[in-house]
């Protein structure tokens, strides 16, 4: 399969909002919670985003991206936070 340009730059953002969750939380701005774990923040990131764009492009957010890219960008998000923080937890 291959991902589209937009869906290269989506997955390469879910990478980069991985690194400042993570640099965010080593910074100590926000306190780690048992109720809200730091890979929610990639999660609502990469939703947002998505929105956003699809807003500004005129076209529908669902449509922007594929459910593949979409998985791409989530598992790299995480596993950035993951390597960075040295776990989910």
């Amino acid at each position: 399969m291959r991902f589209t340009r937009v869906e290269l730059v989506f997955v390469t953002f879910g990478a980069l909002l991985g690194l400042l969750v993570a640099l965010v939380f080593k910074a100590g701005w926000l306190a780690p919670s048992a109720a809200f774990p730091p890979f929610i923040f990639v999660l609502l990131g990469l939703g947002l985003s998505e929105i956003v764009a699809g807003l500004a492009l005129g076209r529908s957010p669902g449509a922007l991206v594929g459910m593949p890219a979409r998985l791409l960008a989530f598992v790299l998000g995480v596993g950035v936070l993951a390597l960075l923080m040295g776990g989910l937890g």
